[in-house]
């Protein structure tokens, strides 16, 4: 979430007549990826406003929206679209955007046994019901993003220009080593703690489907690895091994999804330190927080060094 395009009430008051009007408009400044705003209305309902930046295309809402659907449907607290006159898809300042509903929760700061309880359980579930969809849609945040990336730092040498050397040479190993034959599934895609919402150390809802797709389920986990079980490099093995054992629970991996775990680990790594030095350096409008690049550097060569697959 961020705040690239600033509109005012009166820019989307049409949108929201049947309930009232606008009371208050606010921007959310976490996250780079679009603009966000938490609309109350007059009558005293919540919305997230959405308006979708640069990497989010048009073409592809309509999925996410019918995977956000699909979640809810089948049990998932998560955001779902608003219809308003038969659309869920609008226009400002031509660039599209959408309402969704309001998740009630925020971020967990302190994670504790029962929150990591809740939150493996409510993973698998996703995991169980994205199995049986139908929907689908290409991660193209993998080697395609990777390629693209690293072609617009074709000549550069500034800050990391050593990191991004030793990434540019690691892909160049491993793109021909992504396992082939897993099975698929409708993933989340972007399970960092910032998209998971919790009330009383339970998990409230999922958020940010915005890189909701159909791939391996072993990536959708290595990403919430990487993001709730490291410090940088520093590895936390006690609430690593609490979450997989329940999240095995209702789950079975195959050998090879237990093979391919370290690589993924290690693929999951290499997008976002990628993002995150692209959209430091070409994302600078707006009111934005990035992220350091340097975090997820510095797990990948966690991963280089370690394989978590052998506490299977």
């Amino acid at each position: 979430m961020a705040v690239y395009t600033k509109i005012m009430k009166q820019d989307i008051e049409d949108l929201f007549q049947e309930y009232d009007g606008i009371e208050e408009l606010n921007g959310i400044a976490e996250g780079v990826e679009n603009t966000n705003y938490l609309v109350k209305t007059n009558n005293q309902k919540k919305f997230i406003f959405t308006i979708f930046e640069k990497r989010t295309r048009e073409t592809d809402l309509p999925f996410f929206h019918k995977a956000m659907i699909e979640f809810s449907q089948k049990g998932i607290s998560c955001p779902i679209p608003i219809t308003i006159n038969k659309n869920d898809i609008f226009k400002i300042k031509q660039k599209p955007c959408a309402i969704y509903s309001f998740i009630e929760g925020s971020q967990i700061t302190n994670l504790n046994n029962e929150a990591l309880i809740s939150l493996s359980k409510n993973v698998s579930a996703i995991h169980n019901i994205g199995a049986q969809s139908d929907l689908f849609r290409e991660n193209n945040m993998l080697l395609t993003s990777w390629k693209f990336i690293i072609n617009k730092f074709k000549n550069y040498d500034g800050k990391n220009k050593s990191e991004f050397s030793h990434i540019r040479n690691l892909i160049l190993s491993l793109e021909n080593q992504f396992p082939k034959n897993l099975k698929k599934s409708l993933i989340h895609g972007d399970l960092f703690k910032d998209n998971v919402f919790f009330k009383n150390n339970e998990v409230s809802g999922f958020i940010d489907f915005f890189f909701t797709c159909t791939d391996t389920v072993v990536y959708d986990l290595a990403t919430l690895i990487n993001a709730w079980f490291f410090n940088y490099e520093k590895f936390d093995e006690k609430n690593f091994i609490i979450f997989f054992n329940h999240y095995f629970e209702p789950i079975t991996w195959s050998i090879e999804e237990k093979e391919s775990f370290n690589f993924y680990l290690k693929a999951s790594a290499i997008r976002f330190f990628l993002t995150r030095i692209h959209d430091l350096y070409f994302n600078s409008e707006g009111e934005v927080s990035h992220k350091n690049p340097l975090e997820f550097f510095e797990i990948l060569q966690f991963h280089e060094k370690n394989n978590l697959q052998d506490f299977f």
